[in-house]
């Protein structure tokens, strides 16, 4: 449905999640922000596996929901940790290109492993509530090496 403004920056419409399905897919990192029942905040950088075959990022399900991998890490846990205490969650995307930021909002929860990412012991399904472009003047050019 229609989502209503909140704030600064351009609230797109979750059909607009469907539309930038092949940038996101495309996209070669983002920021996970969680915070656990207390309001101890983490955010963390989810990047594409590196090691072995190619596997995506993640996944745009529909027009409100995608899926990504969760990789073992540093072990703490602390944004399943949190994720299961509350399942707010915020992902941050920069766009180099245009110069701005995206930021879907939603609901997380664990999924089992999914074919797509054959190393990936776990998922993280969210429902998106929210979709948010931003301008943010200064961001860099980046250029990825392989």
């Amino acid at each position: 449905g229609e989502l209503q403004p909140q704030g600064p920056g351009l609230l797109l419409t979750m059909a607009g999640l469907l539309a930038l399905k092949a940038w996101l897919e495309g996209q070669p990192f983002f920021f996970i922000g969680s915070a656990s029942a207390a309001g101890a905040c983490d955010c963390s950088y989810r990047g594409r596996q590196t090691e072995g075959a190619p596997e995506p990022l993640l996944r745009v399900e529909d027009e409100g929901a995608l899926v990504f991998p969760d990789y073992p890490g540093n072990n703490l846990f602390n944004t399943i940790g949190n994720l299961l205490e509350h399942p707010r969650i915020a992902l941050l995307f920069v766009d180099f290109v245009q110069q701005s930021t995206l930021l879907l909002q939603g609901r997380a929860r664990l999924a089992g492993p999914d074919a797509a990412w054959p190393t990936a012991p776990r998922t993280i399904a969210v429902a998106v509530q929210a979709v948010q472009r931003s301008p943010v003047a200064g961001v860099p050019h980046l250029v990825l090496k392989d």
